[in-house]
């Protein structure tokens, strides 16, 4: 049987590649016989495409073209109409299409950074809980200027980080303000001045609390005109015009100050080379000279060992004039230091350098806070010239190299403690940092025959490398919690971390997750320098046990110890001191910030329990007049969390660390006239905390406010409401009603009940962080025997 193919098999289909598919018939014999002159159909043109069909076609599935109206609608005489989205229905319309948008994406966003932009620009800062409406009346001023200048930027001006705002005060000595940032001292002194007011609700005496001399408005004099001036009978003077240009001491005399040097400053700020610095001060004497040749590094030197040497002297020695304070001991020196450096200002060398830091040391220690920071500017600034902040050339000795990494890291550890200290942003980019940490191995602490050597696993050169890695960790939380804080700040519709609590308790979160970094550089000090507690204390605890201090161990050791375990208090404590609030709300709940400001206490406490064990057993901590202030700053403190937490588990150790607080105040004092007003001025301190106790435990017992006990004022009592009623919440001791009052009264005047109790306080609390006399300090007129530095001075006037 013979199979007849089927219709599908009698076609082909041929397809081009510019065109649709056509569709031919051919028989079978046709197929198979093929000749060479048959001719092939003719191809049809390639329809054109559309992207879209209208209406009429689209519904009749119909031929359309791009004409409009097309030729079916044309034909029938009907409208050509397109009622759908104008989609894209071709890779290049879509890719166009997408361009499109992206531009416009673009646009809008340009836009939504011009109207932010504007915003910025237009907006007044809200102040926050420690703005300085009543401490500085430029304030204000100083903002609408800076506004007024924001207004004029250009739009391409780079976006401000959200800052934390500090407060402007005018020191002890000037009416000039100078910026302190809210991680200061300064500024928690401003909030519990703050608190005070508004918590006894009557104006504070401060004439009888503040330090002798510290209410001056003293302006630095011109030493040229003090150079003129006749000494005062019964100063001592150096005879002739060469007295004037030289120091009365002997060899022997300023030897006696720098043996004083090796086991003190030169274990803490390892910035020169023993062997080299003794060749040159042996250079300086020639046999027939009664004085040695000027040398700035040797001045600046003997200024900070009479400055630390002083302190050891007797009291009758030294004299009961508060003038002649031992942190102004040596400033003879420190002032012909500064007037030699001026000529290497231009061609500066490491010599340089080492004196700028040694300068900046001896300002911190005499209380010049904002000369030690300018000071630390042009140290960095010269140490850069020198390119101290690279990698020290490959054809260096190794002594060298270690030498330059020493001096700049210690330059950056200081400038990062100041910043912190004084809430001021930092004068370096630590990322552009090259230089490699400096080693503290035997080699290195023995080169050029350096003689203190090593103790156990450590070398003299440890502390320094430690204390620099605490101190590189605690800036770079400290870095990290403020740019929080100003975020949070201003992001919270209050302004201000103190009417926020959620705001705060998400910064005390982040400290939170930052401070196992320090808790790690705990577990990296070696054991040998760490100092050991009485069983089963720990180092670097806030248990409150006591030391067990070795006293088989180097002098040298001894002290680092002792303050490495002090600094390491001091970084908590300053990282955590925010958290301590004087207002709370009953409504809220800030766990974190709780416990940080728990913590706070408990490292303030830590640190006077230590420091009051070493200055009456010991006399390691004589003449270091830095870890006074470091104890101020703890005493302060203390002082503000009793004030703010008057019924808490700490408050009682807290109330017993402050009065061995006051004690150690009191040993200092016997030759640091200022430590003996910061007594006075803790004792006070203590006195209110009583008093607002006094008043919340009254007011909680008796549920009375007309019953008064016998020990406290009708006037300051008789009107308290009592604490708990009507919503009102109990901070320290004072009844605040949070509707009405939100802790801020005093950035308005016109709220205080005394308008100048904020600027008499803050005048009291500053004159011990700021006490000595430009006055005293350049007093040129007198360049008297330093060695006899405070003896033969005239007796006071009757």
């Amino acid at each position: 049987m013979t199979s007849i193919p089927s219709s599908s098999s009698q076609l082909k289909t041929s397809s081009s590649p510019d065109g649709p598919a056509t569709v031919s018939a051919r028989t079978p014999a046709t197929a198979s016989a093929r000749t060479p002159a048959t001719a092939e159909p003719p191809v049809r043109p390639t329809r054109k495409q559309v992207s879209r069909a209208c209406d009429w076609c689209r519904a009749r599935r119909i031929k359309c073209d791009n004409g409009r109206p097309c030729r079916a609608c044309r034909a029938r005489g009907a409208d050509c109409t397109h009622k759908g989205t104008d989609e894209p229905r071709t890779l290049p319309q879509a890719m166009r299409e997408i361009e499109k948008l992206k531009l416009k994406v673009k646009e809008q966003q340009a836009e939504i950074a011009r109207l932010k932009l504007k915003e910025q620009q237009a907006m007044i800062p809200t102040p926050t809980e420690t703005s300085t409406t009543s401490a500085s009346p430029t304030t204000s001023s100083r903002h609408n200027s800076h506004n007024s200048q924001q207004q004029g930027t250009p739009s391409f001006t780079l976006k401000p980080k959200p800052q934390w705002e500090g407060i402007w005060l005018a020191t002890s000595r000037s009416d000039q303000t100078s910026y302190y940032g809210p991680s200061s001292h300064f500024y928690f002194v401003s909030r519990i001045g703050t608190y005070l007011n508004k918590a006894l609700q009557q104006p504070c005496t401060a004439g009888c609390m503040q330090p002798q001399e510290a209410r001056k408005n003293i302006a630095m004099t011109n030493p040229a005109e003090a150079e003129e001036a006749p000494a005062e009978e019964g100063e001592p003077h150096s005879p002739g015009t060469e007295g004037r240009k030289n120091p009365s001491m002997s060899r022997m005399q300023e030897e006696y100050f720098l043996n004083l040097f090796w086991e003190s400053y030169h274990c803490f700020v390892p910035v020169v080379d023993e062997a080299d610095f003794r060749r040159h001060y042996a250079s300086l004497w020639e046999p027939r000279r009664p004085y040695r040749k000027m040398s700035p590094l040797v001045d600046i030197v003997l200024a900070v060992c009479l400055q630390f040497g002083y302190s050891f002297m007797p009291k009758a020695t030294t004299g009961s004039s508060s003038s002649d304070d031992a942190t102004m001991a040596g400033r003879w020196y420190y002032r012909r230091c500064q007037s030699l450096l001026t000529a290497d200002l231009e061609s500066p060398t490491l010599n340089t350098v080492q004196c700028l830091i040694f300068s900046i040391v001896y300002l911190c220690c005499a209380s010049f806070h904002n000369m030690a920071h300018l000071a630390e500017t042009q140290a960095i600034r010269t140490a850069q010239i020198i390119g101290l902040h690279h990698e020290p050339a490959v054809d260096m000795s190794r002594p060298e190299k270690e030498l330059r990494r020493r001096v700049w890291w210690i330059l950056w550890m200081m400038e990062a403690k100041t910043a912190a200290k004084l809430g001021r942003p930092v004068g370096m980019d630590r990322s552009e940092m090259s230089t490699l940490m400096p080693s503290d191995d035997i080699e290195a602490a023995s080169a050029n025959g350096a003689l203190l050597g090593s103790f156990g696993n450590v070398t003299w050169l440890s502390y320094n490398l430690q204390l620099t890695k605490l101190i590189d960790v605690s800036f770079s939380v400290h870095t990290a919690l403020y740019n929080r804080c100003g975020e949070a700040i201003a992001s919270s519709p209050a302004g201000s971390l103190y009417k926020d609590p959620q705001a705060l308790e998400s910064c005390a979160e982040l400290l939170a997750t930052r401070i196992p970094v320090i808790k790690a550089w705990v577990d990296a000090v070696p054991s040998s320098l760490k100092m050991c507690r009485r069983y089963p204390g720990e180092a670097f605890s806030v248990d409150r046990t006591p030391l067990n201090i070795d006293f088989t161990a180097p002098t040298w050791l001894q002290r680092q110890r002792i303050c490495l375990e002090l600094m390491y208090h001091t970084q908590i404590l300053n990282l955590s001191r925010p958290f301590i609030t004087f207002y709370s709300n009953s409504t809220t709940y800030t766990p974190i910030a709780e416990r940080h400001a728990a913590a706070c206490v408990s490292h303030a406490i830590a640190h006077t329990l230590v420091m009051h064990q070493v200055v009456t057993e010991t006399d390691l901590m004589g003449g270091w007049s830095e870890f006074f202030f470091w104890q101020w700053n703890a005493a302060i403190t203390i002082s503000g969390f009793i004030l703010a937490y008057p019924i808490h588990p700490s408050t009682p150790n807290a109330r017993l660390a402050l009065e061995k607080g006051v004690a150690i105040f009191d040993i200092f004092g016997a030759n640091f006239a200022v430590a003996a007003d910061a007594a006075k001025i803790i004792r006070d301190l203590m006195g209110k905390a009583d008093l607002l106790t006094g008043r919340l435990r009254y007011g909680i017992t008796s549920g009375a406010p007309q019953e008064m006990p016998p020990n406290l004022s009708s006037s300051t009592t008789a009107t308290a409401p009592v604490p708990g009623q009507n919503g009102l919440d109990v901070t320290g001791g004072a009844v605040i009603d949070p509707a009405i009052d939100d802790g801020l009264g005093w950035l308005d005047p016109s709220e205080q009940s005394d308008p100048n109790y904020f600027s008499e306080f803050m005048d009291w609390a500053l004159s011990v962080d700021q006490y000595n006399s430009f006055e005293r300090f350049f007093d040129a007129s007198n360049p008297a025997d330093p060695f006899l530095f405070g003896q033969q001075m005239p007796l006071p006037p009757q």
